[in-house]
């Protein structure tokens, strides 16, 4: 949640659960102000991710309702990954989530979260829907969390083999490796180039963050304004 690239349009995260929905809606809204009144032409949408646990919470609807009223360019993207922290979705939610948007006239879908072109395939109908001036979009992702909610987390509402099942069967970046390789000719010696690639990016940053020398303490004072 701490990493942000704004010149990419990527924003992070927020600590407090469901608070980047209201967030969401908002910079939905700045984006529907530079198309509609400043007229510029890239029609850029907003995708809001949330989790299922923060589906329960009220500025979720309160969100859905300004995002509606406003016709706001912006996808509400529920990552379902089955748990709430340690509570199963069916004993914290009642109905479906993918139909919390109806009442607001937010037109919605359950997607397949751990198959990589079918998310696609939804992301793509969710942007085109809001770039031409629908308004909000919903999408349930139907996926699976392999491990804990946090380092705390031991994870014993559910079985070892119930996560291995999922695994070994829905694992999306499996799925996709495989159609790679059957439809496309790409060699599993590829893959573990590009592996290899990827660890050694992760490890370089991480190695630059930790040398990186702390911030001075008039940093405090950035972008805060004294009443």
């Amino acid at each position: 949640m701490h990493m942000f690239e704004p010149e990419k349009g990527f924003w992070g995260g927020h600590g407090i659960v469901a608070a980047q929905v209201p967030l969401g809606a908002g910079i939905a809204f700045a984006r529907k102000y530079e198309n509609d009144v400043l007229g510029q032409a890239n029609q850029r949408v907003c995708f809001t991710l949330i989790g299922d646990g923060a589906m329960n919470a009220g500025q979720v609807f309160e969100s859905f309702n300004m995002a509606a009223l406003w016709q706001l360019p912006v996808v509400f993207v529920i990552e379902n990954n089955q748990y709430g922290m340690g509570t199963s979705v069916p004993r914290a939610a009642a109905g479906e989530l993918w139909k919390r948007g109806e009442p607001f006239g937010i037109p919605g879908e359950k997607v397949d979260g751990m198959d990589f072109l079918a998310v696609a395939e939804a992301g793509k109908r969710a942007a085109d829907h809001c770039r031409a001036g629908k308004g909000p979009y919903l999408l349930e992702m139907d996926t699976y969390r392999y491990r804990g909610h946090s380092m705390s987390d031991p994870a014993k509402y559910r079985t070892r083999e119930d996560v291995e099942c999922v695994r070994e069967s829905r694992d999306p970046i499996a799925r996709l490796q495989k159609l790679l390789m059957d439809q496309h000719g790409l060699s599993e010696s590829y893959f573990e180039e590009v592996d290899d690639a990827v660890k050694a990016a992760v490890n370089q940053c991480a190695e630059e963050a930790l040398a990186a020398p702390l911030p001075s303490e008039a940093e405090l004072w950035t972008d805060v304004y004294p009443g």
